[in-house]
């Protein structure tokens, strides 16, 4: 039997004597292959990950190297003396920095002698560790220079250098893990990043933590999942063969309406047109753009990246101007350069997956909410704000759409990423717009909470608010929409129904 690089057996861990993050997790890593960690927010997935690179030490349990005892490590240095260094979900590349610098900070003392740095030796290191995992950049560009999914790859190569630098044994195996590694990307950048983590198999192994369902299906050789901070079932892929169904009820004990599909859904659509979108030009971006949306329809605008999706949505919301063509909202023409502040008062809202973009983090889940309803919490007599009437409206959707928070004066930055989801989709929920625009509505958030996002867009889709959705995710067209337009350099190549869209996207 294959040896195990690193297991660690009964992993607890308790944050102020009271929250139970990990209850008795066991998992192990062997060479060259993928372990996918899946779960819900607050599974328990980042604490575990933390106790791995030594970030929090755990209340109790085991850790074993190659079959032998040892102690959990103290920091992360101490974890990559150990073999393990973890690339976060966010974006960890210090831009202004060449390539080669960013490769190797922190470890400049390997590089010194009689207070001179050898910037020579250190590049050319970096180049080796470079071509040795077949990432293509050059090592004196800056990492602002690079594309998203190479900065990825440097990170990735980075971490695999560090173990490296600090273990004592040259034959010692990387264990890297990604956390969220595809959430910022495109489907391309995803694409690209897969096919070189493949490769880079030949030399590390990987703990692979998503929410990505097909991605861990596809990728990974092993897949452990937790639910409430314990582990409830291991699949090993090259010997039970499961579907993406059986790993959502996995992960959140219940069906999932992501891989059921609704006839019934289709029958919402309306005859009334709510906005027509004629010969809509925007020079290099997109050109002679033309469709019509009717009531209680989902069109969708799916592409690869810089096709020109993005800025037609932008272009409807007044993010941007348009240079030619005829923008048409309920019957009544509208000007290129109109702000989206007015665009908002014709009817039309706007909801990213980017709560960046969406929330004022640092304000409670009652502002955030009432931010785009103003007029509904003013007094009759007086025009000033009820704080009363602010707070019902909070606690209605914090009910209806399940979030989990204290109560509704809990700040947003303190949310989960899905609660933080639900949060920016309540307040368009209340708001009840005409037409709202969704670009990457569920982006990084766990399958849970996107299961509730689509049930609640689902459902204002039925009562008759019209959308437009831009997504780097193919199965939620299939979920959401009506009609899907294929776009490629700025222009429409064709119309499908969501029945065709899937069979274009299995093949």
């Amino acid at each position: 039997m294959e040896v195990k690089l690193v297991e660690v057996k009964g992993v607890s861990k308790t944050f102020n004597g009271v929250v139970r993050a990990l209850d008795e997790v066991s998992i192990a890593i062997r060479q060259n292959e993928i372990v996918g960690v899946v779960g819900e927010n607050g599974a328990g997935k980042s604490t575990l990950m933390k106790i791995l690179v030594g970030v929090f030490p755990p209340d109790k349990g085991e850790w074993y190297y190659k079959g032998r005892k040892i102690p959990f490590p103290k920091n992360p240095k101490d974890a990559a003396k150990r073999g393990i260094s973890i690339v976060y979900q966010e974006k960890g590349v210090i831009p202004c920095l060449r390539v080669y610098q960013f490769l190797l900070l922190g470890h400049e003392d390997k590089y010194t002698k009689i207070s001179r740095l050898h910037i020579d030796k250190m590049k050319k290191h970096a180049r080796e560790i470079l071509e040795e995992l077949h990432v293509k950049c050059d090592i004196e560009n800056f990492m602002y220079e690079l594309p998203i999914s190479t900065q990825k790859m440097v990170e990735i190569a980075r971490a695999i250098l560090s173990v490296r630098l600090e273990h004592e044994e040259d034959d010692i195996t990387s264990i890297i893990i990604l956390d969220e590694p595809t959430a910022p990307l495109t489907i391309e950048e995803r694409r690209e990043l897969f096919s070189h983590i493949l490769d880079m198999k030949k030399n590390a192994s990987f703990i692979f933590v998503s929410h990505i369902i097909p991605e861990v299906m596809e990728f990974t050789d092993r897949v452990y999942v937790l639910r409430d901070g314990n582990l409830v079932i291991h699949y090993d892929l090259s010997k039970k063969k499961i579907t993406e169904d059986d790993l959502f009820r996995a992960i959140v004990g219940r069906e999932s309406s992501e891989y059921i599909h609704k006839p019934e859904i289709e029958r919402v659509v309306r005859e009334e047109t709510v906005l027509t979108v004629k010969n809509l030009t925007k020079n290099g971006c997109y050109y002679d753009i033309s469709f019509d949306l009717h009531k209680g329809e989902c069109i969708g605008i799916f592409g690869p990246a810089g096709s020109g999706k993005s800025e037609i949505v932008n272009t409807i919301d007044g993010f941007i101007s348009f240079d030619e063509g005829v923008l048409i909202v309920k019957g009544q023409e509208v000007k290129s350069k109109e702000l989206p502040h007015v665009r908002l008062s014709r009817g039309i809202g706007y909801f990213s997956g980017e709560t960046g973009k969406e929330l004022f983090l640092n304000w409670p889940i009652t502002k955030n909410i009432s931010i785009v309803n103003i007029e509904k919490i003013l007094r009759k007599l007086i025009p000033v704000i009820s704080f009363n009437a602010e707070k019902r409206m909070a606690e209605k959707i914090v009910q209806r759409l399940r979030i989990k928070a204290p109560n509704v004066n809990t700040d947003c930055y303190s949310l989960s990423g899905g609660s933080k989801q639900k949060v920016s989709v309540g307040k368009w929920l209340e708001r009840s717009p005409d037409i709202l625009l969704l670009e990457d509505p569920t982006i990084g958030i766990d399958v849970g909470a996107r299961k509730d996002i689509y049930e609640i867009t689902l459902e204002m889709k039925k009562s008759g608010i019209s959308m437009i959705l831009v997504s780097d995710d193919p199965k939620e067209y299939s979920i959401l929409c009506d009609k899907i337009m294929f776009i490629k350099d700025g222009r429409i190549q064709k119309v499908l129904s969501p029945e065709q869209f899937k069979k274009v996207m299995a093949t």
